[in-house]
């Protein structure tokens, strides 16, 4: 996207820490959470110190993400596995409903290039939600073809329940770490997206900004 990459900055400046917000007057130590961070990731920093952004970096520095996104992942999908089981769901169940929930109006065939899936995988999960009465499938109104999944307002409010745990989650995190610390992660997450999935959620941004048209209407 002609952009460059969200850590290039980094060069030659020390790797700090934000002060969290609700930190600032009260003391100037980091929380023990980023103190233990600093203790394992930072050891090398051969690379944050190098000059230029085309230093190298070694294999284990790469290795840090997969194992940090990994071992994230584990974690909330555990989260979200809690609150599946509460609700008689699955997984793939909370993949279309984010879908329907987040990108309303979005056709069958969107939701399968999006997920990666065939019809098959998710043709009885659709199915559950429907009859759950959590999705809507609706016939768009330009093309009789089209079928649209739409959340209904139960279906918004499972959503939410959903993510409950992965918000008390975040909502920690970011209150350690400072705001200016997550914006960067956000950046660093957008990054390492394949093309096709940032222009999805530039998509549903744009369809989000109040006085978009609708394409669907």
């Amino acid at each position: 996207m002609g952009r460059r990459p969200a850590d290039a900055s980094i060069g030659t400046k020390r790797v700090e820490h934000e002060t969290p917000l609700s930190m600032k007057g009260q003391s100037m130590k980091k929380p023990s959470d980023l103190l233990a961070a600093d203790e394992y990731l930072f050891d090398d920093m051969a690379w944050f110190h190098a000059d230029g952004p085309g230093a190298a970096i070694s294999n284990a520095t790469l290795f840090q993400t997969t194992e940090l996104l990994f071992l994230v992942h584990l974690c909330t999908a555990e989260d979200t596995a809690i609150q599946l089981k509460k609700h008689g769901l699955g997984r793939i169940h909370h993949r279309l409903l984010y879908v329907a929930v987040k990108k309303p109006g979005s056709s069958v065939a969107e939701v399968l290039s999006f997920l990666r899936v065939t019809n098959q995988n998710i043709h009885k999960a659709l199915t559950d939600l429907v009859q759950l009465e959590l999705v809507e499938q609706r016939r768009a109104p330009s093309d009789q073809r089209r079928r649209e999944l739409h959340a209904t307002p139960k279906g918004n409010e499972v959503f939410e329940d959903l993510m409950r745990l992965q918000y008390e989650r975040f909502d920690r995190v970011y209150r350690t770490c400072g705001k200016f610390a997550v914006r960067d992660f956000w950046r660093v997450l957008w990054c390492i997206l394949d093309e096709n999935d940032r222009q999805w959620l530039l998509q549903k941004k744009r369809l989000q900004t109040p006085g978009h048209p609708d394409p669907g209407a």
